[in-house]
């Protein structure tokens, strides 16, 4: 064989064997392995031979010992013998005896054991909990593979500070022309409560629909399952439904070319078809409706218009790649001066809002995150989290005296601290790794109960992702430090003589001030909770009994498919013909409701214009006596006014300067760039427009029947039974079908709309009281193991109390009082805490109650009555165990 061309075997492996192998060693290991080497190829080629010897080399390594040459002194010129050692402890062996040892420990302390791993599962399984709900909730739109460039158009009201995500039509055929940065422009307008017909079976639904062009699938992702997306939304009466709809409808998804009709008036053929949209989406469509066919559908639409918007009609845009936002955004300023005027400038702006931000300011799909909500739950999980940690730290701390003695034989035969850390992290991680298997089945269980709260549609498969594994990683080594740290400088601390002959008191006492400590912040923790949760349901409580200015009860509520003056006269004459109704009125919405119109009014004061900002209440006739709203001066609307008119606030009258509201009849309020005038004829009281989370705004009535779109129905009594409800409810359904053939009845009950205004109160109430009870239970759990402890270290003085005379109850409140001062403790710290973060969250509302001191005192009350139940249990216990048996204990 020539030799230049012999080959060799991998030169890294022969250098790692050189470094890891004392020097002797790795010369006769490598001559050995070389001429096995020369063998190899001659019987299985090179690449074989190679592996084989990097099978055979690396199994001369340990993975652990720590190679240590060093020269031996000698005397004279004589050379120093070259010595290799390894390190005393041979880790693998040791990391063996560390988990054995650390399973007879759980083993040998079953109650310990078991509240520390209960009390670890459930703070791991909240934390793990709130990190499925964040990463759902960050994952909104994150599908769209374009998202980085998908916009959304905002406008913004520069005097009144507010930002819209609806915009102006005519912004549309603007962006497309006057910006060349953008790829795409897609308009989408949406429509809620559309009735559907499939006109072969009869067969009517209630669906929202959006009209959008083919644009947007250029724009956002869609799986075709059939039908061509280049064309698909491009003529004017087609429509995509998704599979479900299909399915829904007709049963099969085999329905392109079939008809829909919208509103039982206008034919739509379906040609296509397309995968359901995942559920983590702003856009909730199942039926997409073609951009050209809204002119026919709705001819009054405008389609380039400039003076008003509706957070319905949205614009979206994609940009050419690489665009910075800010080179488009630079573009607004122009278009508002070339298609509104110079001076609307100073009044309006438009906006880019990227795509993953609409989850947390407004989209489509009514579901919106809150971040203040979602950091609240993160820190809560964190706090839970941090009581278990607590009681691991207290009950570890606690057992010192079961381990001073192996602490002090360890160190006698040559173990030194850092070993012993190593130890008892080891030990920690067992049990933290322990507690994370029970804390998957724990977050199971929770999960129905967090997605009933919520509204979300969080699954167990969310757990087996790389988010989550990265997430429960996380958490298992913030468990092992935040709760074994210190627990193991700790005992890793005793000196070997002072471990060997410390007695069970000293040994205790060392650890006595911080246990304590963590104890108070344990209860502070739950007290913070607690008196968090009593005040929000104070103010939810408020929310719900609060005078609103109108009746909120016994009104139902109907969206109403045709608003001409002949049908809902029909309706209403129809309706009352039933003793069960007592009014019925037709209006654009509710006395209080979410969408509002808003328009700037002026009052003219001598030399002085007063420009008020209004909300716009069209009403007719019998709105003020259908919500039973308080007339204080003038009069109300009459059947058949057709002159314009208002009726004013009292708080519209006071921005007009105005007193008292007899002086505002007669006067008169302009509009429309001050170009149309109207009379007020009659003064109402302030009664709620807004939630509660707003003050009351301005607010005209006025009557325009061409904007009646929603229907007030007012039932005789509020104390109706189930079944006169029932059957209330069959006669308008069957009246409503006679005036509106083939469309479908859906109501609401008012008082139940107006509560959907604090849904994120009602959940940030219901998720702080679940952490609330984890909290407590975990905090019990700890005291519980705390008090047995206790028990058992001063079993010997219970007992010469109890032959000295004491009583059950007197050695009871001997063992109790030390907790009831850390209560109190508690108490006086958690009081500041609660009130300064109860008072920020007041801040958002404009009508709130006022923070008592008896709140405080109710949860520090709580606290102490589960504290003195867990301790009782066990200082009863000790106080009758016979004493001859306390005396021998040893």
């Amino acid at each position: 064989m020539n030799c230049e061309h012999k080959p060799t075997p991998p030169l890294w492996v022969q250098k790692l064997l050189q470094y890891r192998l004392p020097t002797g060693l790795s010369e006769e290991v490598q001559g050995d392995l070389d001429e096995l080497f020369d063998l190899w190829v001659e019987e299985m080629g090179v690449p074989k031979a190679r592996w084989r010897y990097i099978r055979q080399a690396l199994g001369f390594l340990r993975p652990l010992p720590e190679r240590k040459d060093y020269y031996m002194p000698t005397r004279g010129n004589m050379p120093p013998p070259l010595l290799t050692t390894y390190s005393s402890i041979n880790q693998i062996g040791m990391l063996r005896n560390y988990i054995r040892f650390a399973w007879r420990n759980l083993a040998g302390n079953k109650v310990f054991s078991a509240i520390n791993i209960l009390g670890l599962a459930l703070g791991i399984a909240t934390c793990l909990t709130v990190a499925l709900l964040v990463i759902h909730e960050e994952s909104y739109d994150s599908y769209h593979s374009k998202r980085e460039r998908i916009f959304r158009v905002e406008g913004r009201n520069v005097r009144e500070g507010h930002t819209y995500p609806g915009n102006y039509t005519g912004l549309v055929h603007a962006l497309r022309n006057d910006i060349p940065e953008i790829e795409v422009v897609v308009p989408m307008y949406k429509r809620g409560g559309v009735t559907i017909q499939e006109p072969i079976s009869g067969k009517l639904f209630k669906e929202p629909v959006v009209f959008a062009g083919n644009e947007l699938f250029r724009t956002f992702d869609y799986t075709w399952i059939a039908g061509n997306p280049k064309t698909g939304l491009s003529q004017p009466n087609t429509i995509v439904v998704t599979r479900s709809q299909a399915e829904k409808i007709f049963g099969t998804t085999q329905v392109l070319g079939k008809i829909l009709q919208y509103d039982s008036k206008h034919n739509l053929m379906i040609v296509g078809i397309v995968e359901d949209y995942p559920v983590t989406t702003s856009f909730p469509f199942d039926m997409l409706i073609s951009f050209a066919s809204i002119s026919e559908i709705m001819p009054d639409f405008d389609l380039n218009k400039w003076n008003g918007w509706g957070d319905d009609f949205q614009i979206f845009a994609l940009l050419k790649e690489s665009v910075d936002p800010q080179q488009v955004s630079r573009h607004f300023p122009g278009i508002i001066t070339k298609y509104m005027g110079k001076e609307a400038v100073a009044e309006k702006q438009f906006l880019l809002a990227p795509l993953h931000e609409l989850h947390y300011t407004s989209s489509f799909s009514g579901h919106t995150a809150n971040p203040t909500f979602l950091k609240t739950l993160f820190w809560i999980g964190i706090f839970v989290l941090c009581i278990a940690c607590i009681n691991f730290i207290n009950l570890t701390t606690t057992q010192a005296i079961k381990r001073a003695k192996e602490i002090g034989v360890r160190k006698a035969v040559g173990s030194n601290r850092l070993a012993l850390i190593y130890q008892f992290l080891i030990e920690t991680a067992l049990i933290a790794g322990i507690a994370i298997l029970f804390a998957i089945p724990i977050v199971y269980g929770l999960l129905p109960l967090i997605n009933s709260i919520l509204g979300v549609r969080l699954s167990i498969t969310d757990l087996f992702s790389w988010q989550t594994g990265t997430i429960v990683s996380c958490l298992f080594v913030a468990t092992v430090l935040l709760a074994g740290a210190y627990p193991a400088f700790y005992l890793s601390a005793m000196a070997p003589i002072w471990a060997l002959r410390s007695n069970n008191k000293t040994i205790t006492n060392r650890g006595f001030t911080l246990r304590q400590g963590l104890v108070i912040a344990q209860f502070t923790v739950s007290l913070v909770l607690i008196s968090c949760t009593l005040l929000i349901r104070q103010q939810l409580s408020f929310f719900q009994n609060a005078d609103l200015g109108f009746n909120k009860n016994a009104i139902l509520t109907v969206g109403l498919p045709d608003n001409s003056p002949a049908k809902l006269q029909l309706l209403r004459t129809r309706l009352l013909q039933s003793a069960q109704i007592k009014n019925v009125s037709f209006s654009f919405n509710s006395a209080s409701a979410e969408s509002n119109w808003m328009q700037m009014m002026e009052y003219r004061l001598k030399d002085t214009v007063v420009r008020i900002k209004t909300q716009m209440k069209m009403v007719d006739a019998n709105y003020i006596d259908t919500y039973g709203i308080q007339l204080l001066k003038g009069e109300v609307f009459r059947e058949g006014d057709t002159l314009p008119k208002v009726i004013a606030n009292e708080i519209f009258l006071h921005r007009m300067g105005i007193q008292r509201p007899q002086d505002a009849i007669g006067q008169v309020a302009f509009y429309g760039d001050g170009q149309e005038s109207v009379p007020i004829i009659g003064v109402v009281k302030d009664f709620h427009v807004n939630s509660l989370h707003q003050n009351i705004d301005p607010t005209l009535m006025m009557v325009v029947p061409k904007h009646f779109y929603q229907g007030s129905i007012k039932l005789q009594s509020e104390q109706l039974s189930s079944q006169s409800i029932k059957e209330t409810l069959a006669y308008i359904e069957k009246i409503w079908t006679a005036t509106f053939p083939n469309q479908l009845f859906e109501y609401k009950f008012l008082d139940d709309t107006l509560s959907q205004a604090y849904q994120n109160e009602i959940r940030t109430e219901q998720m702080i009281e679940v952490s609330t009870f984890l909290a407590i239970v975990i905090a019990c759990l700890g005291l519980f193991g705390l008090t047995l402890f206790t028990t058992q270290s001063r079993i010997k003085e219970i007992g010469i109390r109890k032959v000295l005379g004491a009583t059950v109850s007197s050695i009871v409140v001997l063992l109790s009082r030390d907790f009831v001062k850390l209560v109190a403790i508690a108490l006086c710290i958690a009081t500041p805490i609660a009130w300064y973060m109860m008072s920020q969250w007041l801040q958002s509302f404009a009508f709130k109650i006022t923070i008592v001191w008896w709140v405080f005192v109710v949860a520090g009350g709580g606290i102490l009555i589960i504290t003195l139940i867990t301790v009782s249990f066990q200082a009863i216990k000790a106080a009758l165990t016979n004493p001859v048996k306390s005396l021998r204990t040893e």
